[in-house]
């Protein structure tokens, strides 16, 4: 799509790097309370196995007591259907 190579040490060397941040961010701890919850999906497209299929994305979205918004968490799943 862009026209650049990367090779795959380089991919790997990246994704170790931002997964450390994903474990911290996925083990903080949360506030106790939220006053305000929205929970909410968006519908991606993915390539896999060559293909171009749909995934849900699934989110939680808190306002926290000082009117700050958290993401607190997400989970990708398979959409059913067409």
């Amino acid at each position: 799509m862009y026209d650049v190579d990367v090779s795959h040490a380089l991919i790997s060397k990246i994704t170790e790097g931002v997964m450390e941040e994903v474990v911290a961010w996925q083990n903080r701890p949360l506030d106790p309370v939220y006053p305000i919850l929205y929970l909410d999906y968006i519908v991606i497209k993915v390539r896999e196995n060559k293909r171009v299929i749909n995934k849900s994305v699934f989110l939680a979205l808190a306002v926290n007591t000082e009117g700050i918004k958290e993401l607190l968490g997400l989970c990708i799943a398979e959409t059913e259907g067409a």
